[in-house]
C-alpha cells in the first residue's frame, strides 16, 4: 500500500525512527476508526511502514507500508478499501498531515512496481 502526504513540516526529519513510529500510530488510528465505520468486528491492524520517501525540491512524501491483522498480512484490496471508506479530510485529521493519495495498492509483476 502507498500513501502520499500533500507534504511535512520543515522541521520533519522524514527519515528519522521516530517520524516513521508516528506515522504508523496514526495510520493504525485511522485503520481503527475505517474498521468502527464499516465493519461490525473489530481487530487491532497494525501498520509497518516499509519505506518514506521525497523527490527532490518536492514537498510530497511517498509512504509504503502493510497492514497486518496480527501476523498476517492483509491483502491490498481489503487495506485500501477500509481505508479509503475515510474521507481524505478525516484521513488528513488522523495522520497531522493532508494526504494526495489515501490508499493506493502497489502489485508487484515481474519486478515491475505497477500501480493499481
Amino acid at each position: 500500500m502507498s500513501l502520499l502526504l500533500r507534504f511535512v513540516g520543515p522541521t520533519d526529519n522524514i527519515y528519522s525512527c521516530s517520524f516513521v513510529q508516528i506515522l504508523e500510530q496514526r495510520l493504525e488510528n485511522a485503520f481503527d476508526e475505517a474498521q468502527d465505520k464499516v465493519l461490525e468486528t473489530y481487530n487491532r491492524l497494525a501498520v509497518e511502514i516499509q519505506s518514506v520517501s521525497q523527490e527532490m525540491g518536492s514537498p510530497s512524501v511517498s509512504l509504503v507500508y502493510v497492514v497486518k491483522n496480527q501476523d498476517v498480512i492483509l491483502n491490498g484490496t481489503i487495506s485500501s478499501g477500509l481505508l479509503n471508506q475515510l474521507t481524505a479530510e478525516l484521513v488528513g485529521y488522523f495522520l497531522f498531515y493532508p494526504p494526495l493519495v489515501i490508499a493506493e495498492r502497489k502489485l508487484n509483476c515481474s519486478g515491475t512496481s505497477v500501480q493499481s
